[in-house]
């Protein structure tokens, strides 16, 4: 019994120890710049400290770096609908795909052309050719920005926890084995193992899922693209202008507006007039009953005058 308490309380402490060595990591990739004060150590302590550093120092250089890549471009196009094409083809040659499209028509300064934005996810290693091959589809490029994020400590950090969370798990798993073997075991005993089986269980959810966001991320970069189209190369007339097809349309109105005329001239025939005569009905009556008192009391005066 005192063995398997023991055993609990060592799990739940290093779950506390994982959950703070979390936070700490946070901290210091929000001011990777700030140095701990220094404190005085004896001088066997600090050359064991120098050289793990150098230890750790030669480790990390051997890490692959993590980096999340993201790039905006505003680029002015010719024809939108031909770039848009264009663009679709060089994303799916690099092995990605257009995450989202929002286009629409533009001003009159442009003629009513297609203008718009997409959102593109392209494996991070042919980011640079595709920017390449994108300003080449353009007229001109307003705008260019590259951005790359350096996020090896939040991914190594990550790993370790996850292994170590496994781990932990794995021990419970054995724990919980051992103590249903256990002839004096009782059901609270079972439920509390099985309760930090399913703490340590959602905090491995939780952070294989970061971890699978960070794969993400790092694997396929994303840029985004403004499209906006040159009004100076669109004509005057446009060639797809057919005065037919405004007329038809201008009838079309009219005929809309003769229906709706008509529409309103029935519903006042059929609902609102005879609700009208309806209404009238008590009114005239009352009309009618207002007049027979004033002829009434105008005679009963004359009568009396007399």
């Amino acid at each position: 019994m005192d063995r398997w308490i023991a055993r609990l309380v060592f799990f739940s402490a290093l779950t506390a120890l994982l959950l703070a060595g979390c936070g700490g990591a946070q901290i210091s990739q929000l001011s990777p710049m700030a140095a701990p004060a220094a404190q005085e150590m004896p001088r066997a302590e600090s050359d064991g400290a120098a050289l793990a550093y150098d230890s750790d120092a030669s480790l990390n250089s051997g890490v692959e770096r993590k980096v999340i890549g993201r790039a905006s471009l505003a680029l002015v196009v010719a024809d939108t609908d031909v770039a848009v094409s264009a663009i679709e083809t060089a994303v799916e040659q690099a092995g990605g795909f257009v995450a989202n499209a929002n286009f629409y028509k533009s001003g009159p300064s442009t003629g009513r052309a297609l203008a718009g934005s997409m959102t593109l996810r392209v494996p991070a290693a042919g980011l640079d050719q595709l920017l390449a091959e994108l300003e080449g589809l353009a007229l001109s490029v307003e705008s260019r920005a590259v951005s790359r994020e350096d996020v090896t400590d939040q991914y190594t950090d990550l790993t370790a926890r996850l292994t170590n969370l496994e781990a932990t798990e794995r021990e419970l798993l054995a724990l919980l084995t051992e103590v249903r073997e256990r002839p004096g075991s009782t059901a609270e005993e079972i439920l509390q193992v099985h309760a930090r089986m399913s703490e340590i269980r959602g905090e491995i959810e939780s952070v294989r899922g970061r971890k699978n966001l960070l794969d993400n991320l790092i694997g396929l970069a994303t840029v985004e693209v403004s499209l906006t189209p040159d009004a100076l190369n669109r004509p005057i007339v446009e060639d797809g202008w057919q005065p037919t097809g405004v007329a038809r349309s201008a009838l079309r109105g009219l005929v809309s507006t003769l229906q709706w005329i008509g529409s309103a001239a029935i519903w006042l025939l059929i609902f609102f007039l005879p609700l009208a005569l309806i209404a009238a009905i008590p009114l005239a009556a009352l009309v009618w009953v207002l007049r027979w008192l004033i002829r009434r009391t105008r005679r009963g005066k004359e009568m009396k005058e007399k």
